[in-house]
């Protein structure tokens, strides 16, 4: 087993200033992970099912956004590795200095407001009695998910590097 240099990451991406390399296969699985739990909510959402398992698809809304937010983590090398936490503003903060260094956008208040609606869908919905989800609070979710996820390939873009998810 090789030791990490002191300018390696958890995930064993060099964090120096003169790496600017992008792990492409793992932040592809991100956004694929992120794909998959957008479709699955999205579907969950159209199907006849009823009642709709309302908690389910705000769930996988959340998750959806949290993974594409992470895939923008490793897309950028974040230093600090990939933090364990389903928080999204947080994460978002992770990665706040790179993105305006790397791409000279700001993450607005509207994007930091997603996170936060979203990010109650984190745990809550996994235990019954938790939360009480309506309709209208599911269908936000999915429009929050869609918004971070499509900010997220937009910043990809501004980037130049790399591909975005589908929504």
């Amino acid at each position: 087993m090789s030791e990490k240099t002191n300018n390696e990451n958890l995930h064993g991406t060099d964090t120096s200033e003169a790496a600017d390399v992008i792990d492409e296969g793992e932040y592809l699985e991100w956004l694929k992970f992120s794909q998959m739990d957008y479709s699955s909510a999205k579907y969950l959402f159209d199907s006849p099912l009823h009642p709709r398992p309302l908690e389910i698809i705000c769930y996988h809304s959340q998750q959806s956004a949290e993974k594409a937010v992470k895939a923008l983590i490793v897309f950028f090398g974040e230093p600090g590795g990939m933090p364990k936490v389903h928080n999204i503003s947080f994460l978002l903060n992770q990665i706040k200095n790179l993105v305006k260094e790397r791409t000279g956008s700001e993450i607005t208040a509207e994007i930091y407001d997603c996170a936060d609606r979203l990010t109650q869908f984190s745990v809550m919905p996994r235990y019954p009695n938790e939360i009480e989800v309506d309709e209208p609070m599911t269908r936000k979710a999915l429009e929050d998910a869609t918004d971070l996820i499509n900010w997220v390939n937009g910043i990809i873009e501004i980037s130049g590097r790399g591909e975005p998810i589908e929504t």
